[in-house]
């Protein structure tokens, strides 16, 4: 049985993979790491979350809920994540984070990825990931023909503008494509040809909308992922969980999970 440790776990991906977690067969929330307002408001864990399968540990000490699990999977907020990551190293404790918008992340994830497994991902929906590797041909063939685009829309709550999402899309499709990447529009001038343009839009509950406009003389191409529930993301993480559990020491993404998974 794998014991996972939910950072975050009274949120709203936290609340997401209790509902999954609750069917699994091999795996279990062991833990949930939160600050002790969170815990204090949330009764006991079965009641927030709806999970009973067994009991679950709160605890707004990090390493006390690490501790409980042999999996942490982070969803939490940018200021946490350097001390989900000290975590992590210091008790040995393979990494799932989707964790976005948080300053240095990358050399964080390095200084882990040399001591424990760390599976890193802005979206951890399958559907997403799979647009992404398609992103590099894609704009190979009409990028550099293209006035490029990127609309993504997020719950009016979510903390980062633009998405971590949009951003990893726009670092894959700038470089073939040979345009810098703009966030926003400013006035000025029509657009630019050099430049690949994120607007973000932050409303309602939505879970998160990406659409990536490619426009030509004469055709435009849109391409869009649409999250109708953040039942997509937990189960990428549970996915994740799995995969982490058993890896050596390094940096991984959804893409080497699911190829992973598919070679057994």
């Amino acid at each position: 049985m794998l014991d996972i440790c939910v950072v975050g776990g009274l949120g709203r991906m936290g609340k997401a993979l209790a509902v999954l977690a609750q069917a699994e067969t091999d795996l279990r929330i062991a833990s949930v790491w939160e600050t002790a307002h969170a815990i204090e408001g949330a009764g006991t864990y079965a009641q927030a979350t709806g999970y009973a399968r067994n009991q679950v540990v709160l605890s707004a000490d990090g390493e006390e809920a690490a501790r409980a699990a042999h999996v942490v999977v982070d969803f939490s907020l940018p200021q946490v994540f350097p001390e989900v990551v000290r975590v992590c190293e210091a008790l040995a404790k393979p990494l799932v984070t989707g964790t976005t918008g948080v300053e240095g992340k990358e050399a964080l994830l390095a200084s882990a990825a040399r001591k424990v497994a760390v599976v890193s991902a802005p979206n951890m929906a399958l559907g997403m990931n799979a647009l992404m590797g398609l992103c590099d041909s894609i704009s190979r063939v009409i990028g550099g023909a293209s006035d490029i685009e990127i609309i993504e829309a997020h719950h009016r709550t979510k903390k980062d503008v633009p998405s971590g999402t949009a951003l990893e899309l726009a670092r894959r499709i700038s470089g073939p494509a040979g345009k810098r990447v703009v966030v926003g529009r400013a006035n000025g001038p029509q657009a630019r040809s050099d430049e690949l343009v994120i607007h973000s839009l932050r409303v309602g509950d939505v879970p998160g909308t990406h659409t990536i406009v490619f426009s030509m003389k004469g055709e435009t191409l849109e391409i869009t992922h649409t999250a109708q529930s953040r039942e997509c993301f937990a189960s990428g993480a549970l996915r994740a969980a799995r995969f982490a559990a058993g890896a050596a020491p390094g940096l991984y993404s959804i893409q080497d999970v699911v190829e992973a998974q598919s070679r057994r």
